[in-house]
């Protein structure tokens, strides 16, 4: 959306757009579902309005043209652009349909997209059989002696499109043998059937994904024979689903043939991954599920049944090469052409040499966490000017977590206003339940081992070397080094340039949930505290216990003086603490320490961190 600039306040000049496609076009790669063409003096008060009006109550976006719009004699360009832009085209057959020039100009533009789009066709014959309309006789044949004279060079091409789409099926209505709600009726489930193959259904919010459809754009095109598989990996949460949609979407009109298997981690445990392959092969071939009775059958089918199909396959959510192997396998068991996307947490899964393009997907950026929040919250793409300090701090506590922003953006506006500040605060601690949710599928595929190396980055470690860290847990049996590698493929750490281990916001919020909800709610159970208050507690109030692994304190000089070899020796299975020793009063927070000294100690040795340097010192 464009603003002009003598009315746009500071805050909106800063968080306009900057003309990027509407969410309906970007999503779908379409303007419109369907397209009527009719001729008004014969239908518009009968079967044309009736079957516009079932179709915008089935929520379908139907473009109904109209001869009271049209202007002057030239083909309106943008009567062209929406039937271009409209996945499926219903010509309604009347007996005068074919003295109308902008009908026939209307059809040849159909016959045109349904070549080089893809778009589908749905002829309806309305009191004239499909033999005239074929053959140009009857009340066809008397409106081309009249054009003849006046469009000599159109009516080729006229009669060559009216040949073409009269042998289409469709529904022949000639014989009045069933009513018009029957007829409707049946039209529109038709419709609904077609476009749940034609396109999948994207939020009407989508921000930031332009940039990411145009470089895949980029990698998916070229020779239209070879056959090419796009895997997507992030975090969860971050868009990866959304983002294949939108692909998926606008490559669909040029395949015949197209699946999509949603959360195929999920389906496949519930169900069983043959389910899965039982509407691969329905959905390929249009037909009824397959009885496929266990996995290797299905495979033996896919291979024979599918060879040679051109198809377009979403794969969403695959965590296991298993779920490849039953339901792709090899790139030959499909057609030339044919395209594959696949998407996962797990980068492990699409680093293989079948894939020929990956594209990682990663948290948005302010000004688009931003925009994103305002449309859920506020319905629009920037906040107003009583707003624009809690939005920021909303953005902030996210970290660019699209399934975040978009979770507290709906909650919001259902909550009274004098309590947002409270689910901030809130939120800034734990993430929502919903967002929780998802993040936790990527940490219950972890082993006990790689569970407990997240925990520990999660409580203590964001934010650390990893050779300090690493020495850390250098007799713990954890196999730490492994486990790093692990969750970074699976997107739950990233380790920078400065060997420093970093970690999502929310993902670290989850992780100290996690041993929230593990402990019991009595302090001395606790084996890990990153709370600075709870961990003085520990050590100078002697309330710490065996079970006390970690914790993290800040002290000033004269409270490290007294930090004794007693209160240490009482924290028996103390593996690492966390001390941060201020020389002033000025305040801290994790990640900025400001004139302060670090200290990691540890049974094995101590690491001091002072004013950003690192040092290691004998062991203890």
């Amino acid at each position: 959306m464009q603003f002009p600039d003598m009315i746009l306040s500071k805050e909106e000049k800063l968080y306009q757009q900057d003309g990027s496609p509407s969410s309906t076009s970007m999503s779908s790669g379409y303007d419109y579902d369907v397209f009527l063409s009719f001729r008004g003096p014969d239908t518009r008060l009968g079967i044309t309005n009736f079957l516009y009006t079932r179709l915008l109550g089935a929520r379908i976006h139907t473009f109904k043209d109209d001869e009271e719009l049209r202007v002057g004699e030239e083909f309106g360009p943008e009567l062209l652009k929406a039937i271009s832009q409209s996945k499926i085209a219903i010509p309604i057959f009347s007996k005068g349909y074919a003295s109308s020039k902008w009908c026939l100009n209307e059809l040849v533009q159909i016959v045109e997209c349904s070549k080089t789009r893809r778009q589908k066709i749905m002829p309806i014959f309305y009191d004239v059989t499909p033999a005239e309309v074929r053959h140009q006789i009857g009340s066809y044949e008397e409106a081309f002696l009249l054009h003849k004279e006046k469009f000599r060079t159109n009516v080729n091409k006229w009669k060559a499109a009216l040949n073409h789409v009269a042998n289409l099926n469709g529904w022949d209505n000639s014989k009045k043998n069933r009513g018009e709600g029957e007829l409707v009726d049946e039209i529109v489930q038709k419709v609904i059937d077609e476009l749940k193959t034609a396109y999948l259904l994207v939020t009407d919010c989508l921000v930031g994904v332009e940039s990411h459809v145009n470089e895949i754009d980029t990698m998916m095109c070229g020779d239209l024979e070879d056959i090419k598989i796009l895997g997507i990996h992030g975090m969860g949460g971050v868009g990866k689903t959304t983002l294949a949609k939108v692909i998926y979407n606008r490559l669909s009109h040029h395949f015949e043939a197209c699946c999509f298997l949603s959360d195929i981690k999920e389906t496949s445990e519930l169900k069983g991954i043959e389910s899965l392959q039982k509407q691969l092969i329905s959905d390929i071939l249009k037909k009824e599920r397959s009885n496929i009775s266990n996995v290797e059958e299905g495979i033996k089918t896919i291979k024979e049944r599918l060879r040679g199909q051109k198809v377009l396959v979403l794969l969403d959510d695959v965590d296991q090469m298993t779920h490849w192997d039953a339901l792709i396998g090899k790139p030959t068991w499909f057609g030339s052409g044919s395209r594959i996307i696949i998407t996962s947490r797990n980068k492990d899964i699409i680093d293989v040499p079948e894939v020929c393009y990956t594209h990682e997907l990663k948290s948005l950026n302010f000004n688009l966490s931003l925009q994103l929040f305002c449309k859920h919250a506020f319905r629009r793409d920037y906040p107003s000017d009583d707003y624009v300090a809690f939005s920021t701090e909303v953005v902030k506590s996210t970290g660019g977590l699209p399934l975040a922003l978009e979770a507290i953006g709906k909650l919001l506006p259902r909550r009274r206003k004098d309590v947002w500040d409270v689910i901030l605060k809130k939120l800034k601690q734990v993430p929502l339940s919903e967002v929780k949710q998802k993040l936790k599928i990527s940490y219950d595929c972890l082993d006990d081992c790689h569970k407990h190396i997240f925990l520990e980055i999660a409580c203590l470690f964001t934010g650390f070397d990893q050779r300090i860290v690493l020495q850390s847990w250098k007799d713990s049996n954890l196999f730490p080094e492994e486990g790093l590698e692990v969750l970074q493929k699976m997107s739950l750490i990233n380790i920078g340039e400065d060997n420093k281990l970093w970690m999502h916001d929310q993902l670290r919020g989850l992780g100290r949930d996690i041993v929230r909800q593990e402990c019991d709610k009595e302090r001395k159970k606790k084996t890990q505290l990153w709370n600075y208050a709870e961990g003085l507690d520990v050590v100078t109030e002697r309330k710490g216990t065996k079970k006390i692994e970690a914790l993290c304190r800040k002290f000033d000089a004269q409270l490290l003086y007294n930090f004794s070899n007693e209160e240490v020796e009482r924290l028996s299975n103390l593996r690492y603490a966390e001390v941060r020793v201020f020389q002033d009063n000025r305040p801290s927070n994790d990640r900025v320490y400001g004139n302060s000294t670090c200290l990691l100690l540890s049974k094995i040795g101590i690491c001091v961190c002072q004013l950003g340097r690192q040092f290691f010192l004998p062991s203890l």
